[in-house]
């Protein structure tokens, strides 16, 4: 009888090990897949910075360009802004 359960023990000690093996790996593998999703969530969140920095010269410069081709009309239209929001924060 002793011998029988030697047996058994021995079997779930190996199952065991085995159990414990598969979920070192599967750790292993979710920190590596954890890894990889923050590496392309910074590369991504990198990428939208650059293109907001970009589209923001580009604006920056086409309202520069605009100013020196029309400065008349620039003045007025800040003229106007101006009023319209004083009027808007005088209440």
């Amino acid at each position: 009888m002793a011998t029988g359960t030697d047996k058994e023990l021995q079997e779930l000690r190996e199952e065991f090990n085995q159990l414990k093996d598969e979920l070192s790996g599967i750790g292993k593998t979710v920190r590596q897949l954890a890894h990889t999703a923050t590496d392309e969530g910074r590369d991504r969140l990198r990428s939208a910075a650059e293109h907001s920095r970009q589209q923001a010269r580009e604006t920056w410069s086409a309202f520069e360009h605009e100013v020196e081709e029309r400065p008349m009309t620039s003045i007025a239209v800040a003229l106007g802004i101006g009023f319209i929001l004083g009027k808007l924060l005088d209440r």
